[in-house]
This record gives C-alpha cells, sequence and structure tokens, in this order.
C-alpha cells in the first residue's frame, strides 16, 4: 500500500513566494511624475530608496508590515531588524523585457504591481541549473507540466498585489505586447539576525 502523497514531497525548494493583497489601489493617490527619471534598462534610478520618500509613507509601512509576515511565517528567520535597502519605480513601457536576473546584496525582494492590467507580461521564474557534469537530461520529455519537475513558473501580475520571494531566485519579464504600460515598485531588503553569542564576529548592517 503507497500512502505517500500522489504528487510526491519536493525536496530543497530553492525558495517562495507569496502574493499580498494590498489594502487599497495605492495609484489613483499618487503622482509619480516627479519620481519618473530616466529610464535605465527599464528601471527607475532617480531615487536610490523610493519608499523612503513622504509620498510613499503608505506604502513603504505596508511593505514593512508583508516583510515581516514573509520573514516571520515563511522563513521563519530569528531577526532583530528588517530594513530596506533599495526601492524604485519600475516602468515597462510596450516592447520592453526584463532580462533573467536575480537580485544581490539582499534576502528578500518584493514587486507592487501599481498598474496592470491582463496581457502584461507574467513574473517568470527559471530554475538555476547546477549541473557539473554528465547526465541524462529529461527536459522535453515530460507528458505535461508538472511543478515538481518544471523548469519555468509564471507568475500573475495583478494590479494591486505584491509579490515577495527570496532575491537569489532567478526571475525576469517577457516584452510587453500591450499599448498600455505597467507600473510597480520594485524593492530589497535585509535583516539584522539576533546575536546569541557575543564572542563571535558576524555581519553586522548600520545607517550611516
Amino acid at each position: 500500500m503507497i500512502n505517500a502523497p500522489a504528487t510526491g514531497i519536493p525536496v530543497f525548494p530553492a525558495g517562495v513566494i507569496k502574493p499580498y493583497t494590498a489594502p487599497k489601489s495605492f495609484i489613483d493617490s499618487l503622482d509619480l511624475t516627479e519620481f519618473s527619471g530616466e529610464n535605465v534598462n527599464n528601471h527607475i534610478y532617480k531615487f536610490n530608496n523610493i519608499l523612503l520618500q513622504p509620498e510613499f509613507k503608505e506604502i513603504k509601512i505596508w511593505v514593512d508590515e508583508c516583510a515581516k509576515d514573509y520573514l516571520d511565517n515563511v522563513l521563519e528567520l530569528e531577526y532583530e531588524e528588517f530594513f530596506l535597502t533599495s526601492s524604485w519605480v519600475n516602468i515597462m513601457h510596450k516592447g520592453e523585457h526584463y532580462l533573467l536576473h536575480n537580485h544581490e546584496n539582499s534576502i528578500i525582494s518584493g514587486v507592487l504591481y501599481l498598474k496592470s492590467e491582463p496581457g502584461h507580461p507574467p513574473l517568470t521564474f527559471n530554475k538555476y541549473k547546477m549541473e557539473t557534469g554528465p547526465f541524462i537530461s529529461l527536459e522535453g520529455r515530460y507528458k505535461k507540466t508538472n511543478p515538481n519537475t518544471a523548469h519555468t513558473l509564471k507568475y500573475p501580475c495583478k494590479q494591486d498585489t505584491m509579490i515577495i520571494f527570496n532575491s537569489h531566485l532567478i526571475h525576469g519579464h517577457d516584452a510587453n505586447e500591450l499599448e498600455s504600460e505597467r507600473i510597480g515598485i520594485a524593492w530589497n531588503g535585509l535583516v539584522n539576525f539576533v546575536e546569541k553569542d557575543k564572542d563571535l564576529y558576524r555581519i553586522r548592517f548600520v545607517k550611516d
């Protein structure tokens, strides 16, 4: 008799994504004209940490709450402090795409979709391959898509929702084929961990 789940048990998952629904539509009360800046590789870098600007105070409070939930209840980390290391406006015009990448110098990241509509490309996560020698590839041999064997996960980007995920996960967007632009706020975050042994050296972050 087989008692194991029919779909098996995932072993050592690479990361976790969790969606959050915003308490309101923030785009209705924001004027992004001042923060448009120069579009470099589809990211707006006029401000290094846009969520620290007064106009985004309400959004930052909500982002902090969601990040705390992710750290406490998803990763279940022991830490003393969470803080944003960077945040920026992300505007995707027709024909633009985001190459596959991950986020360095952070442990969790998130994207709040201020403006998005059906037809805008989903957020695509790709499995990082670590093969270093000969192996038998099963890619292209599966009967159907299976979450336990897939190399790609496409997550819908709905307006007024935020996706939080591990910063090391490889992700990107296919080209926007719609006339309408999509607007989001992306961010990265770090923590200071609980100091259990005062005699050990460790990395600790301080604000200049």
